[in-house]
């Protein structure tokens, strides 16, 4: 009997194991949404901005794929911010256009209060958002070249850490970057994400 119940669970969980995994978003934005259709960057044109992550228009295949991370930078006037963002599905809406949906994963509250002072700043008395968007270098933040080892790695994360961790550099900037540098080595430090990445790197 055990062998017809283990038929029977073969063949009700075949069908799912079969389908393809689609390309879908995994999260939904709740969060207020401006217009930036005039701000472009490595992947495409951004056509809107949240706190949540962005929604980008290639008029290509895209070089990335759902998973894909990488740091980007949210630039207006003087003022920049640096977030962590995971390709969170693409899709083709036309023959030559694809939209990217970014996920801004790392984004806690001091980094949400941070975009969002931004872009309203940014977006007051204006309809589209003056402001730029750019990926950033990970390896270059580290200091490290493309080909370092883990323990190369580690150690210049360490080295900047000593650097600027607050106990070390209480002043506001320091704090930023040694933000910045923890979010840079979480990427590289694991073996996955930082292959994604370089996938993104090496298409671009």
């Amino acid at each position: 009997m055990r062998w017809l119940v283990d038929k029977l669970r073969k063949k009700q969980g075949s069908p799912a194991a079969e389908k393809p995994a689609a390309d879908k978003p995994k999260f939904t934005r709740t969060s207020k949404r401006y217009d930036t259709r005039l701000t472009d960057c490595a992947l495409g044109s951004i056509v809107d901005l949240s706190t949540e992550g962005a929604r980008i228009v290639a008029h290509s295949e895209p070089a990335v794929k759902r998973g894909h991370v990488f740091e980007i930078s949210l630039t207006c006037g003087d003022v920049k911010i640096f977030v962590l963002a995971r390709v969170a599905w693409t899709s083709q809406v036309q023959k030559n256009v694809w939209n990217i949906g970014l996920h801004f994963f790392d984004a806690d509250a001091q980094t949400r209060a941070d975009v969002e002072r931004l872009l309203d700043a940014a977006a007051a008395g204006r309809e589209i958002l003056p402001t730029s968007v750019e990926i950033e270098d990970l390896y270059a933040t580290l200091g490290v070249a493309p080909s370092a080892t883990g323990e190369e790695i580690r150690a210049a994360y360490r080295r900047l850490a000593r650097k600027y961790h607050p106990d070390y550099a209480p002043d506001q900037e320091a704090s930023r970057m040694f933000a910045r540098i923890s979010k840079c080595y979480m990427v590289l430090r694991d073996e996955s994400l930082r292959r994604r990445y370089d996938e993104l790197r090496n298409a671009a």
